[in-house]
């Protein structure tokens, strides 16, 4: 895959997750009950005991870059993780979904949807949504689009590398699922993961990891690592609006 086939390929992931949230699919609907909800943490206790797990193991990954706000020269409301399979690397020692990489649950809490397939432009991807924190009546959730940028090979083929079911309860290092990479894919393969919020449909940066989390994810950032031509720090937010912090309704430079 070309540069410029996969910048296309990526603004047209940016345009469809721009319009809706990760999961927006009408055959999985939202889970989760009372009891779920009310169980889970606050976002400010949460805030006080990030996770040290990432999503998936960075070692593998070839580039990335944090949630870029609207005041961004590059916004993209969302955080990424990028694989390069151009060498077919993956899957490693047969075709089975367990020879792909890991997908993890990054936080403790229950899975409140699961996509089996949503088009894309002109791909289609999966994906998962954990509830994990709450505020008053609004639940904090985090969203994985799964992204390997092809059409489904087939109906129902990425079933198989979703581990998780709806409602379920998962705790922190779980593998909820496993990333198809298409045999000599370029670098576009990819997780679009943000925070989203019960109620309303905004898109908030996903600083749910601590700071020595984020600093290994930055190291792996490679040719994302600018924002059109400045460097950006290590952070899970950049240059967010008041409405994309996770945390405090106040614009900031960064969010670690």
């Amino acid at each position: 895959m070309n540069r410029t086939h996969t910048i296309a390929l990526l603004a047209a992931s940016l345009f469809a997750f721009t319009g809706c949230r990760c999961n927006d699919d009408p055959t999985g609907p939202a889970g989760g009950d009372t009891t779920q909800q009310t169980q889970l943490p606050t976002i400010q206790g949460f805030r006080a005991a990030r996770s040290d797990r990432f999503i998936v193991d960075l070692a593998a990954v070839t580039a990335g870059h944090p949630f870029k706000g609207r005041r961004a020269n590059t916004p993209h409301q969302g955080a990424h993780v990028h694989w390069d399979n151009s060498d077919t690397a993956w899957p490693v020692g047969g075709s089975a979904p367990s020879n792909y990489p890991a997908i993890y649950a990054a936080v403790d809490g229950y899975v409140s949807r699961v996509d089996s397939t949503f088009p894309v432009g002109g791909c289609d991807r999966y994906g998962v949504e954990i509830s994990f924190a709450r505020n008053g009546d609004t639940t904090f959730i985090l969203c994985y689009g799964i992204e390997p940028m092809v059409a489904e090979p087939s109906p129902g083929f990425y079933r198989q590398f979703i581990n998780v079911a709806l409602n379920q309860q998962v705790r922190k290092g779980d593998i909820i699922a496993r990333m198809y990479l298409p045999p000599g894919a370029g670098i576009g393969c990819h997780i679009h993961f943000h925070v989203g919020q019960t109620v309303t449909n905004r898109f908030l940066a996903p600083a749910v990891f601590q700071p020595a989390v984020v600093d290994s994810f930055q190291a792996r950032w490679g040719a994302f690592a600018n924002d059109g031509a400045v460097p950006m720090p290590a952070c899970m937010g950049y240059l967010l609006d008041a409405d994309e912090n996770l945390y405090e309704f106040l614009a900031v430079d960064t969010l670690k």
